[in-house]
């Protein structure tokens, strides 16, 4: 090569470099994040509760009232509802096992709630109260929720009539509905109710429209309704949902971080609209590992857009429902086939 033409294919060299530099640059700030972004989910470690399980009993349901003081370091075993806490400010379950009971606690007005490292195994429905692990209303100040097992037996379903449960449910549309919580690190597993003339509305997660807050590093599995059923300000991040009738159902426009789907029996997640505004709901990363032909995505009532930074799923992955709502899509910054 004489050197006219070194000269040359060293600047069309420079020159290509340059132009990759400068597109690396340029590239959309999705394509970035895509490029620095785990793809994959990472269940933790959950912090075993601290309690003699050697005294595991029946124990009656204790009334948390003003001035309650905490209850920890129980094992209990083939009970209906461990504890029902009313008007109590800063109450705290924590280190507590328990072996084939009912609901472990139902709340009325409980600001600044605390359950911490909380195992239930075996978990049982009792005809009347239900089950899960919290069921509150009234208002919960700053909860946190936080190392947390809830595995519920498969012979022991909810009945099936019109209420609605789920592991951790704050619930109430009232004014004094509201609050802020973190719910971190949990397995929740075998939420159902029988199959009936009630719509079966067993869900792993539920909060209503005045509790804001994060959902994140924990799975859900086998919810007779939805993984996770969230209306309001919330965050999920690094959480995998399967084997339920949808992962998610999504109520408001929200922004998720790592979600992991595996195969769900109706779609992935549903997002519920409004017919006078188009929602929006926003996922960094959505890993799909289930069965490719349910739908990732359905809307309904309204008009939703699902916009997805990266998506890690089969190349033959149906992305929107062919019954979803007139309108609605599903848009995809980068596609990666698993």
């Amino acid at each position: 090569m004489n050197r006219f033409y070194a000269s040359t294919a060293s600047l069309l060299l420079c020159g290509t470099i340059a132009a990759g530099i400068a597109l690396t640059r340029s590239q959309s700030p999705s394509a970035a994040f895509a490029q620095g972004t785990s793809s994959s989910f990472r269940m933790p470690a959950i912090a075993p509760p601290q309690a003699n399980t050697s005294d595991c009993r029946t124990r009656q349901t204790i009334r948390a009232t003003a001035g309650a003081a905490p209850v920890k370091g129980l094992c209990v075993a083939a009970g209906t509802m461990l504890v029902n806490a009313r008007n109590v400010t800063g109450f705290v379950l924590s280190d507590v096992v328990a072996r084939g009971y009912g609901p472990l606690l139902r709340g009325d007005t409980v600001p600044d709630l605390q359950v911490v490292r909380v195992s239930a195994t075996a978990a049982r429905a009792d005809p009347v109260l239900g089950l899960g692990l919290v069921n509150v209303s009234n208002g919960i100040g700053k909860a946190v929720f936080r190392d947390l097992v809830w595995i519920g037996d498969p012979a022991s379903p909810a009945v099936n009539d019109a209420d609605a449960w789920a592991a951790i449910a704050l619930k109430g549309k009232d004014a004094n509905d509201t609050g802020t919580f973190e719910i971190r690190n949990f397995d929740f597993r075998n939420l159902t109710m029988a199959k009936g003339s009630n719509y079966q509305n067993v869900d792993g997660i539920s909060t209503e429209g005045g509790y804001s807050g994060l959902i994140a590093d924990g799975s859900v599995s086998n919810a007779s309704d939805a993984c996770l059923d969230i209306k309001g300000a919330v965050r999920v991040d690094n959480v995998r949902l399967e084997g339920c009738r949808e992962g998610m159902k999504i109520w408001s426009d929200q922004k998720h971080g790592l979600i992991e789907l595996g195969t769900n029996s109706f779609v992935g997640i549903i997002g519920k609209g409004s017919r006078n505004q188009r929602r929006r709901i926003e996922i960094d990363v959505l890993i799909a590992t289930g069965n490719p032909k349910v739908p990732l995505f359905r809307a309904e009532d309204g008009p939703v857009t699902l916009h997805i930074r990266r998506l890690v799923a089969s190349s033959s992955q149906i992305l929107n429902s062919t019954s979803s709502y007139a309108g609605s899509d599903v848009t995809v910054d980068q596609r990666v086939n698993n």
